[in-house]
């Protein structure tokens, strides 16, 4: 995988894989994650793992597109 092309800061988009959503469908509620919805990033974990307000997130930067 790349670097993460993304700051803390920077305004980007859910736009989870078909994979991600086959997975994860079920869980985005539960950890605060709506597809389509634009979130500021709050952390990043290993280079890799966008985080957003109270800790939300945990999916991988390739499953995001800047706003």
């Amino acid at each position: 995988m790349s670097k993460c092309p993304y700051n803390i800061g920077d305004k980007v988009i859910f736009t989870p894989t078909d994979r991600t959503r086959g997975w994860y469908q079920q869980v985005f509620d539960k950890i605060g994650m709506v597809p389509g919805r634009e979130y500021v990033i709050k952390r990043i974990k290993d280079d890799t793992y966008l985080y957003f307000e109270n800790d939300d997130g945990g999916f991988p930067w390739t499953e995001y597109t800047k706003a």
